[in-house]
């Protein structure tokens, strides 16, 4: 039933009728009955209905008006949000979508809340130029970027669009004359390049690192505990209990035998204070200084009840004994814990059942970020995965198989989003798969539809998504310090002094971006980006919907320009260039430094500088043993193909003989090491004279190529 609205808060609109129906024109899910939807009249709209985000929470849907007293705002707010989800109006703004109308109620607010304090009402018919640039100026003065001051003036321009459906009127003049806000908010338009911040190497690799470990290597461990601990309250659920012979005592001194037998001793809670009742806070305070008996877990091995085994002080002597004798053993679960090989223990603790928890968020969430990161997905892309989104397939040839990702792409697409594939890689699959028995393990029997991304440990949770990723991602981050690293050494290497924030924006940008520019690069010894730049560019091609292929391209401009900016200050630090096309390159960077007059001491800016080296970085390609400046007409890797080609061809590479190739320091160790490979295989006796030679010509010509790079600069 839909709440009952306040008396003495109203006024009555001329617009609206309290019975109208707020989504009375937007897609709904199916299955809603009419009459649970929300009217005009109501203080508090659900939206929920005409969301279809799945990793949206209900309360995202909510839009609250009761705690705007004044009857005026009030109505004004009500007839705003209303006329901006309705109404269709000739102009390129577009309707508001039912999942931001929670934010343009809250910028609403902070607007006419600022109105009120000057005039001492808030009365559209009052505002004029001069208050609104008083409002920006307000914005501007706040230690807020740019694109937030551009969104907190959107209720002036809205309040002027929507005048004619609102009772008391809305602004009659055009604010700022017409000018766009985030012209007016000083941002210059829309930003061409990617702001989100790219994910340090260190960093992504040592998260990789950890998150491939969870995944591979720690989950079984983990799924087992959690199949352990089920079976434990199952029984206890179905209310097996030992018979009365053997007494309760008789039942502790067997089993209290049975754990000598083994070696074990008696379970204790690894982490007390996130216990509550007799099994922790009142057993901290009997034995504050000692640990605490893991009540729950003993009264499961032994068919007996909790309380039981606390009142009978008996047995409470006995267990306590026990643990005098034979020690503590903190979780106290069975399963095994699996051993790391770098230091030849187990990689925790055994499990208890608040710790199986933990672990099992941990897990969760090493599986999101591989999805996220091995796939460039969205966030809202990840999260709307059900059981079976993982696609295999075979090659024509049926030697190669071939995985995807089913899933909905909701940006810029229908409410409801669109069906969409792709393409991954195996450790994806593997973190798909393990979400997939995490989810199964606590869902309850009437979600069985749910998605993969679900709350594990609440009971009463909507199977609706990941709520707080970002922070679970963040608290990840120092669980893995905390387990795994030291003082002075965290798991997760620091940036500039300080843990990394993350973001889910961060993985898609900074997989396009090594795509674009690193496809050779090796992340924590198990992940190559050449297989996942193949494999993930050409599976985003064929589901254009997503937008990723189009974000490779602009990451590969903006990585040119760097790596072209790069090559221009090793050459100013004097550092040779080798190679055929060295000569060609050191020439035009000599003409750029000379235009901008680069003097000892003075720095060019650098957005000059790639501008001017603009030509060089459209043409360059980053490779392991040289970069090519890649020119069609002289490319010596296109000679033997027959259709022509405006990319080279990177396989056929001749770096030593093509006019387009240049070879830095940066190259040094790939051909140092080829050359020492030569050396030894030099050494073998069995080498034929004709062998020997052969090896000999190609080592020196090795050798020769890279002498101008093994120059000193002075």
């Amino acid at each position: 039933m839909r709440p009952e609205p306040s008396p003495g808060l109203h006024r009555a609109s001329s617009i609206r009728a309290a019975e109208d129906i707020v989504l009375a024109r937007l897609k709904i899910t199916e299955g809603v009955p009419v009459e649970t939807l929300s009217r005009f009249g109501d203080d508090v709209w659900d939206l929920s209905p005409a969301i279809f985000h799945v990793p949206v929470r209900p309360v995202q849907g909510k839009v609250d008006f009761t705690g705007i007293d004044c009857p005026v705002e009030r109505l004004t707010a009500k007839e705003y949000i209303f006329a901006w989800l309705n109404e269709r109006i000739a102009d390129p703004a577009g309707r508001l979508q039912p999942l931001q109308a929670r934010t343009a109620l809250t910028m609403l607010r902070q607007f006419m809340a600022f109105m009120h304090g000057r005039q001492g009402r808030f009365a559209p018919a009052l505002i004029d130029q001069p208050l609104l640039d008083d409002w920006l100026a307000f914005q501007t003065n706040r230690p807020i970027l740019p694109t937030q001051v551009a969104a907190s003036l959107r209720p002036a321009f809205q309040l002027h669009r929507l005048a004619r459906f609102l009772t008391h009127g809305g602004l009659s003049f055009l604010p700022w004359n017409g000018r766009a806000a985030f012209a007016v908010a000083g941002c210059r338009g829309r930003p061409s390049e990617n702001r989100t911040p790219r994910i340090p190497e260190p960093v992504i690799g040592a998260l990789l690192h950890w998150s491939l470990r969870y995944v591979d290597d720690f989950a079984p461990d983990i799924l087992a505990g959690r199949v352990e601990l089920d079976g434990l309250e199952a029984a206890a659920a179905t209310g097996k209990r030992a018979p009365r012979v053997p007494s309760l005592a008789d039942r502790v001194a067997l089993w209290t035998e049975d754990r000598r037998r083994a070696g074990r001793g008696i379970p204790v809670w690894s982490v007390p204070e996130q216990m509550g009742g007799i099994c922790g806070v009142k057993a901290r305070a009997r034995n504050p200084d000692g640990p605490v008996l893991n009540m729950q877990l003993i009264a499961s091995r032994i068919s007996a009840h909790p309380i039981s085994l606390v009142q009978n002080k008996v047995v409470y002597r006995m267990l306590h004994d026990a643990l005098n004798d034979l020690g503590s053993e903190p979780g106290g679960m069975d399963t095994a814990i699996s051993i790391l090989p770098e230091t030849g223990l187990p990689w925790r603790g055994r499990f208890d059942a608040h710790t199986l928890a933990h672990e099992e968020r941990q897990l969760q969430t090493a599986a999101y970020i591989l999805c996220a990161y091995l796939t460039g997905m969205r966030d809202g892309e990840v999260q709307a995965m059900r059981p079976g989104s993982l696609l295999r397939s075979r090659s024509a040839d049926g030697l190669t198989e071939r995985l995807a990702i089913r899933s909905l792409v909701y940006k810029g697409r229908r409410p409801e989003g669109e069906q969409a594939d792709w393409v991954t890689i195996a450790p994806a699959a593997r973190a798909i798969l393990v979400a997939e028995r995490l989810a199964a393990s606590h869902r309850s029997g009437e979600d069985n539809g749910g998605g993969i991304w679900t709350v594990l440990h609440r009971a009463t949770a909507k199977d609706r998504g990941l709520p707080h990723v970002v922070r679970r991602i963040n608290e990840y981050r120092d669980h893995l310090d905390r387990q795994f690293g030291a003082a002075d050494t965290p798991a997760i290497p620091q940036v500039d002094g300080r843990a990394w924030v993350f973001n889910t924006r961060q993985f898609r940008r900074t997989v396009a971006w090594h795509i674009a520019n690193r496809p050779f690069g090796v992340i924590a010894g198990k992940i190559q980006y050449k297989h996942a730049s193949v494999a993930m560019f050409d599976g985003y091609a064929g589901a254009s919907a997503s937008g990723f292929r189009q974000e490779v391209e602009a990451e590969r401009h903006l990585g040119q320009l760097d790596d072209i900016v790069v090559h221009y200050e090793a050459r100013l630090r004097s550092e040779p260039l080798a190679g055929p096309a060295a000569a060609r390159i050191a020439a035009e960077f000599e003409r750029v430094a000379q235009q901008l007059g680069s003097l000892p001491g003075i720095l060019a800016d650098s957005k000059r500088v790639k501008a001017m080296l603009g030509h060089l970085a459209r043409s360059l390609h980053v490779g392991i043993l040289n970069d090519c400046f890649f020119e069609r007409s002289s490319a010596l890797c296109l000679a033997a193909l027959e259709e022509p080609s405006d990319q080279p061809k990177l396989s056929a590479c001749a770096p030593d003989r093509c006019p387009n190739s240049c070879i830095g320091r940066s190259h040094l160790p790939a051909w140092e090491g080829a050359i020492a490979r030569a050396e030894a295989v030099l050494g073998d006796k069995r080498l034929s004279k004709l062998q020997r030679d052969v090896i000999r010509q190609d080592r020196d010509r090795m050798r020769k190529l890279i002498s101008p790079l093994l120059q000193d600069p002075s």
